[in-house]
């Protein structure tokens, strides 16, 4: 039986699931069943994830990049130049969330930088954002303008997904922790996404990459934090970012 167990447990780090000739016990047997199982459907959704991947960056593609050159080289000057300047824009839009996050460099209390961000999306965007935040200083150990990054794309997923609505972000300490929290007031997550939101690209539009999400949490995450997905009861979605007060 040991021997058994041992086979089956070099095979399964191995990655591979060996194949039974009858000689296992019964209960080995239905475990290597039940492997056997889990082991298809597993192959099955790395497969359909894949798919989507694919499909996602192939449509990316054909929107940031080939439409806009195609475009561009049967125009003028100026469509060549704005043709030009989208597809270096969409391989730029890929390389950012290809970087990793850079490590926590110093301290920053995140009501000014919060208050920063929004700001330059507001101002990019034209929605209207409502800030609540603390009266004290909510310090934390960050990267400032990875921070800053991930911030910027919460708020665009909720700008989008909340219909242009007025946003409200709130900053504060709360159980020992720094947060921050973006809402919207849109449909809020389906069930769906509430699941699969943090897979690369998982999106719910057509025109989505799917990385947004994905790059903030790996930003926070590198930071010692966590995000949650929530829809509150009154309605509208909500992000919540909590990082290690310093």
């Amino acid at each position: 039986m040991r021997e058994v167990l041992l086979a089956l447990a070099a095979d399964l780090r191995a990655g591979r699931l060996p194949d039974d000739e009858g000689g296992s016990p019964e209960g080995l047997a239905a475990v290597r069943e039940a492997l056997d199982l889990r082991w298809a459907t597993r192959n099955e959704e790395r497969e359909q994830a894949l798919r989507e991947a694919l499909g996602r960056m192939a449509a990316f593609l054909r929107a940031g990049v080939r439409d806009p050159l195609r475009r561009a080289l049967t125009g003028d000057a100026d469509h060549l130049r704005e043709g030009a300047a989208t597809a270096v824009g969409a391989v730029e839009d890929l390389e950012f969330f290809l970087r990793e996050p850079l490590t926590p460099d110093e301290t920053h209390n995140l009501v000014p930088v919060v208050q920063q961000v929004t700001r330059e999306f507001t101002a990019d965007w034209e929605i209207a954002v409502r800030l609540r935040a603390s009266d004290r200083p909510v310090r934390a150990h960050i990267h400032r303008d990875s921070f800053m990054d991930a911030l910027y794309l919460l708020l665009h997923n909720a700008g989008q997904f909340g219909g242009g609505k007025t946003i409200d972000v709130t900053v504060a300490e709360a159980d020992g922790e720094a947060v921050v929290a973006v809402r919207d007031h849109g449909a809020g997550f389906t069930p769906e996404a509430l699941e699969r939101a943090h897979d690369l690209f998982y999106s719910t539009t057509e025109s989505g990459l799917g990385l947004g999400i994905p790059f903030a949490r790996k930003v926070v995450e590198s930071l010692g934090g966590d995000i949650e997905l929530r829809n509150p009861q009154d309605g509208g979605a909500e992000v919540r970012v909590s990082l290690p007060l310093a």
